[in-house]
């Protein structure tokens, strides 16, 4: 297909030259940008974009969409505008050949340097349109644990939209995500650039000592001052007598600081807090320009009613109508199992389930302990199944010859109750992770300010309340609370088809801003903000190449020279 187009357009491009003779027009040199690709990217010349950019002026039958009457049109520095106001997205716009745009409006007037404004100028607006829509990066292409696919826009329908609006930016400006997660993330960019741009905080002094509440430490003052900065703790705050002292304010200003960066709440200056508040203020807006891109790969419609984890948080939100209809905290994948970011549909619940304990489990964990102890199956409620078809039948531990054993050839599983891994409830989206929601019997760990401890399922703090929400928002309703306490009660293990399936979003968002305004952080647990900072800082085009390449093309000289003599 785009050789078709290209051999169009280069026959298209030696008529008009042989009609041309002397220096190219404006039609001529923009045929021959766009067969050779000069002025635009290396890696967008045998890919779709330069395709594209071929479709959209073969339609305008090489009509100028940005050059009037032999000159940039208004609209042209309005979209050169909107492109420069891309840092408010998260984005760069130096991605969008803004620098070299401004040049050539400001002074390029050769036919060929007004077809090299002219490319440039939509090869920007699809490039930055696609990326407010559904983000800059392609999420597996950078991460192997996020199986998002990006979406995908009809950047054609855009570019030939933009080329009729009298200010492209107020079209631009729609596509962002409208969710207000997003639009809070990028009040919280402008807020941190500010305080970068001020000079951010001065580091805490770091000591081997943690400080805890009432002690003293000449660390104090420096404390108070990177408190005041991003408001823990009030402008003005009274300092106590002894400025060393580890006063109640700023005890109390600490714990605000541990609860909005998801650490303990103890008001004990250690490590970990020290850590949190010594990160720039630099890297903390690095950090919400990578959430803001998150939010731009999600799905646009996310269903009427629908299931968020924040894997990063440790956090369940339950959404019905765009209201959070139900919270709960979470339990996730340890490091090294960590739970995948995906999307699926929730279609059954199962009261009492068995658990089918996965090979690698059995391998590495319940293996050895049953040959140091072949009770130990018993007494954690284990049953040995012959084969994993429906026909399997049990196998009795105490036939095996477990000194002779090295591996277990044999299905596992817990049998409900009380010990079951999985409590007495799981949520079941079926998926090829083998990841779920469930109960759990480690209440405990709900408690923990750092909740990945799963090998890799999701647990669920009160999960028969959230069962209940599920059950009411699905129209399950031959399922009441009474019933399922019955089922319960009962100990059989009781499968609940939901009416209409429900979708569920496992997220991992590092930075986001709660309902009354305090812009919160979380710690890096899988390593995932560190592959996307990599991705981020790396610029997609290398527009000083592209420059470069322009200034040597045929007509394009003048240009150069022009903008050389001026930079003098």
């Amino acid at each position: 297909m785009f050789r078709s187009l290209y051999v169009g357009l280069l026959t298209g491009f030696l008529a008009l030259s042989a009609a041309a003779k002397a220096a190219p027009d404006f039609t001529t040199a923009l045929q021959h940008r766009l067969t050779s690709g000069i002025g635009t990217p290396e890696t967008d010349r045998d890919s779709q974009d330069l395709l594209t950019l071929g479709r959209f002026y073969e339609k305008r039958h090489y009509a100028p969409a940005w050059i009037e009457q032999g000159k940039p049109s208004d609209r042209a520095r309005l979209l050169l505008l909107a492109l420069q106001k891309a840092q408010s997205q998260g984005l760069n716009p130096a991605d969008y050949g803004v620098a070299r745009i401004a040049t050539l409006l400001e002074r390029g007037d050769s036919p060929d340097a007004l077809a090299e404004l002219e490319v440039m100028l939509s090869h920007g607006a699809l490039d930055y349109g696609r990326d407010l829509a559904t983000g800059r990066l392609a999420p597996m292409s950078i991460d192997s644990e996020l199986y998002v696919e990006k979406r995908e826009i009809d950047v054609l329908t855009l570019l030939s939209r933009l080329a009729t609006l009298a200010d492209p930016g107020v079209e631009l400006a729609e596509l962002p995500p409208r969710r207000a997660e997003y639009q809070r993330l990028k009040g919280a960019l402008q807020q941190y650039r500010e305080l970068a741009a001020a000079g951010g905080w001065k580091p805490v002094p770091v000591t081997d000592v943690s400080l805890k509440p009432g002690g003293n430490d000449e660390r104090l003052p420096a404390l108070r001052a990177r408190l005041k900065v991003t408001g823990e703790l009030a402008a003005d705050a009274p300092v106590p007598e002894d400025p060393t002292l580890f006063d109640d304010a700023t005890i109390e200003a600490l714990k605000k600081f541990q609860g909005r960066h998801g650490l303990e709440p103890d008001g004990v200056l250690g490590k970990q807090t020290l850590l949190a508040l010594n990160i720039s203020a630099e890297q903390r807006v690095a950090q919400i320009a990578m959430n803001m891109e998150r939010w731009r790969w999600m799905p646009i419609d996310m269903g009427p009613s629908y299931i968020l984890v924040n894997l990063a948080a440790f956090h369940l939100s339950i959404f019905d109508q765009g209201n959070v209809v139900h919270e709960a905290r979470v339990v996730v994948g340890t490091t090294s199992t960590r739970t995948p970011v995906f999307s699926r549909k929730m279609s059954y619940l199962e009261i009492n389930p068995y658990w089918h304990v996965p090979a690698k489990i059995v391998r590495d964990e319940i293996f050895p302990k049953a040959k140091k102890d072949p009770t130990y199956l018993a007494k954690q409620g284990y049953e040995l199944l012959s084969d994993w078809s429906e026909s399997a039948v049990t196998v009795d531990p105490k036939t095996l010859d477990w000194a002779h054993m090295t591996r277990l050839p044999y299905r596992v599983r817990q049998v409900p109750g009380d010990k079951n891994s999985l409590g007495r409830i799981k949520m079941m989206f079926p998926n090829e992770f083998d990841v779920y929601l469930h109960d759990t019997p480690s209440k405990n760990l709900f408690n923990r300010a750092n909740r990945s401890f799963s090998h890799g399922c999701i647990r669920v703090e009160h999960p028969f309340d959230v069962a209940d929400t599920i059950l009411r928002l699905t129209g399950t309703t031959d399922w009441p609370r009474a019933r399922v306490d019955e089922v319960l009660a009962s100990g059989q293990r009781t499968v609940v088809r939901l009416k209409k399936p429900i979708p569920i979003h496992i997220s991992y968002v590092t930075s986001f801003v709660a309902d009354d305004g305090t812009v919160n952080f979380r710690s890096d647990i899988y390593g995932r903000d560190r592959k996307l900072a990599m991705a981020m800082r790396a610029s997609r085009v290398k527009w000083d190449a592209v420059e470069a390449e322009a200034r040597l093309a045929p007509g394009g000289a003048a240009a150069g020279k022009a903008t050389d003599s001026n930079n003098r």
